[in-house]
């Protein structure tokens, strides 16, 4: 049988690869937590005792967390617990209803029940391409929306300053596929807000990436802006390496069209990571996952390697969950990672 010389170089890798991975596989695997220990998108040590206390049906060390984080402006902490206790209420909502009974008019309450109805809405619909959705789950969908409507509404009136709402709103504005001028509305309130607040803007980006109601030039132009814009801590600096992400999602061959602008998003998020050693996992986490998918895609495997190591035992559904289940694939490719790291030692 003739081998032509491809087939041959990529034998020999698969060879090369076996026979590092034997010589220092165990090594490199010894560095990283159990595959057991491993846990998606965990809370911050500070929301641990709130959430542990929600399950037991008790809203108060949540309102007292919340109270926290809107009277400290710590944004990213807020928006990060938001998200935690609204997918806990939609699963658990006893503890919210509590809190509901007891203080109805509290604004942390108004931005937790908000991201539990969009939570509630995104689940019903599905995250199917459209064409996969049926009446029944779009008409329940866009139900669901509507009350979330007047929720953001009280969020975002009862904590002037804070972005939180404004993240939300921009969610829901791609849900009820709001036109370009309210979209263009709801972004102008963030730039008066919190021009650099990550969790909005990546909402932002997503109504104006190429699957929902932009294109990937639109995408990348609003992520190249954003990050040009903001100060090197911030974590708004991994917003161009989403993009990448957005479009190697929509085509493998994505990494190969732009690669100084691809080099320019690897070194924009590693930026953020260096200027904030500090920040807990909560705040890092989904950056180091991130750049772990894509230098494993741009074969850096040494470089993905480091990152898993940094990582730990703090997978994030985002960037995994993209291809299947978040955690089976960040295992996966952590095991994969491995190996090929192993042949580049």
């Amino acid at each position: 049988m003739q081998v032509n010389e491809d087939s041959e170089d990529r034998m020999f890798k698969k060879v090369k690869a076996a026979k590092a991975y034997l010589e220092h596989g165990d090594d490199l695997a010894g560095g990283l937590v159990p595959d057991d220990a491993v846990v998606i998108d965990a809370p911050s040590d500070a929301a641990r005792p709130a959430i542990d206390a929600a399950l037991d049906g008790k809203f108060e060390p949540a309102a007292e967390l919340l109270r926290a984080t809107r009277e400290a402006r710590a944004w990213a902490d807020r928006d990060l617990d938001v998200a935690n206790l609204g997918r806990l209420a939609h699963k658990v909502p006893q503890w919210l209803d509590a809190w509901r009974e007891s203080d109805p008019d509290n604004p942390d309450l108004a931005v937790v029940d908000a991201r539990r109805l969009v939570e509630q809405a995104w689940e019903q619909r599905s995250h199917n391409d459209a064409s996969q959705v049926s009446e029944e789950q779009f008409a329940a969908f866009h139900e669901t929306l509507e009350h979330a409507t007047q929720r953001i509404q009280q969020a975002v009136d009862g904590s002037p300053g804070d972005p939180v709402p404004w993240a939300l709103a921009l969610r829901h504005a791609r849900g009820t596929e709001a036109d370009r001028d309210t979209f263009n509305g709801y972004l102008h309130a963030l730039e008066s807000t919190d021009p650099h607040h990550y969790g909005a803007r990546w909402e932002a980006m997503q109504y104006l990436c190429a699957k929902w109601f932009g294109s990937h030039e639109q995408m990348f132009a609003f992520a190249q802006a954003s990050v040009d814009a903001a100060p090197r801590e911030s974590r708004v600096q991994m917003l161009l390496l989403d993009a990448v992400l957005e479009h190697l999602a929509s085509d493998g061959s994505a990494l190969a069209a732009n690669r100084d602008r691809v080099e320019e998003a690897v070194t924009r998020a590693s930026g953020y990571l260096d200027a904030n050693p500090d920040d807990g996992h909560h705040l890092t986490a989904r950056t180091r996952n991130l750049l772990a998918r894509v230098l494993f895609h741009l074969e850096r495997h040494r470089e993905a390697y480091e990152q898993l190591q940094a990582i730990g035992p703090y997978a994030t559904s985002y960037p995994w969950g993209y291809w299947g289940d978040a955690r089976e694939e960040f295992l996966t490719h952590r095991s994969h990672i491995v190996t090929l790291a192993a042949g580049a030692s």
